[in-house]
């Protein structure tokens, strides 16, 4: 995988940012949070970053503008899905990589919205009905969170972009 640029959804204060720059200094990284005090800590930290106030379903930026697009637990809190769907899509030139709850059960989802208040989707089903592919998910370990109702259902999911030209 080549890539010069990553923009996370949901980036608070920017830990995953700070990872990422430590391990690939070179890149072009950048955030959107709906929290302002976040996105004001993440710009003490990341001179020149793209750093923006704002939603999962309106992300303010180009078509294409990015090689891949970042949610870690974020979209657990995005009712309209679909929509943060198509504007990662819009956005991402490349990749998405989603760190979030996921199953196949509709059961189990709506017992972890219930429980929990968190929204579980069924992420391969989703991301192909959206038009990507090669998605590849990947189970985190429950041994990883302590303690916490959502550890079942943590996977890493990976998707190549599929764009549609007319």
């Amino acid at each position: 995988l080549t890539w010069h640029s990553l923009f996370e959804i949901g980036c608070g204060p920017g830990a995953n940012l700070v990872n990422i720059i430590k391990k690939y200094p070179e890149k072009i990284v950048g955030g959107l949070d709906v929290s302002e005090s976040a996105i004001e800590l993440a710009r003490q930290t990341f001179q020149g970053a793209h750093l923006k106030v704002g939603n999962a379903e309106d992300i303010m930026m180009s078509d294409n503008s990015t090689d891949i697009m970042l949610s870690d637990m974020t979209l657990i809190y995005v009712g309209e899905i679909d929509k943060a769907i198509k504007e990662m899509k819009r956005v991402a030139r490349s990749y998405v990589v989603l760190c979030e709850l996921h199953s196949t059960s509709w059961f189990d989802r709506i017992r972890m919205r219930f429980n929990s208040g968190y929204y579980v989707y069924d992420y391969k089903k989703l991301l192909k009905k959206h038009g990507f592919h090669d998605i590849t998910l990947i189970k985190i370990p429950t041994e990883v969170w302590d303690g916490a109702p959502q550890k079942p259902y943590g996977y890493i999911i990976v998707a190549k972009v599929l764009k549609e030209y007319n």
